[in-house]
């Protein structure tokens, strides 16, 4: 007599086929795929917060020369008024700024010796060094640097 395999069958799966994802697969994939979306939105987040602050340096650095340049001619054509202080405000390209200089220094050119009267002359009063202070504003970002300006009077 031939022996005949005996199959055994578990009565849950008798005849059924997977049809679909479980609710507990479907889950763990939603809480994978919004834990990489939440991943690469906070990643974008901060590259555009870099990009944004990077843009004001720029914007702050490529304003400078040209507004110490309106700084040094105030200076030096108001320099020779007998006030101690000096400021201003204004706007340029976006970007507002407010300086304020203040007399450090009043001087003459050193003494000279004169032929004629052979004497030392003490020369006039002629060069201001002035300390300024200046602040600069674009979209928020705000920058302040602080430098010497020499003004002089054409007497």
């Amino acid at each position: 007599m031939a022996k005949v395999p005996i199959m055994i069958m578990n009565s849950r799966n008798t005849g059924k086929t997977s049809q679909g994802f479980t609710l507990i697969e479907v889950l763990v994939a939603s809480v994978i795929l919004f834990t990489a979306i939440a991943m690469v939105s906070m990643v974008y987040r901060g590259a555009f917060l870099s990009s944004e602050k990077a843009n004001n340096h720029i914007t702050i650095t490529g304003v400078l020369p040209s507004v110490l340049a309106t700084i040094k001619q105030s200076i030096r054509a108001q320099g020779n008024s007998p006030t101690s202080q000096l400021n201003d405000k204004n706007s340029t390209w976006n970007v507002n700024y407010h300086w304020q200089a203040t007399l450090v220094s009043h001087k003459a050119a050193p003494s000279r010796f004169d032929r004629s009267t052979q004497q030392l002359e003490q020369p006039p009063l002629k060069y201001k060094l002035w300390q300024v202070e200046l602040t600069l504003v674009a979209n928020g970002l705000t920058k302040e640097y602080q430098f010497n300006e020499l003004s002089w009077s054409d007497d």
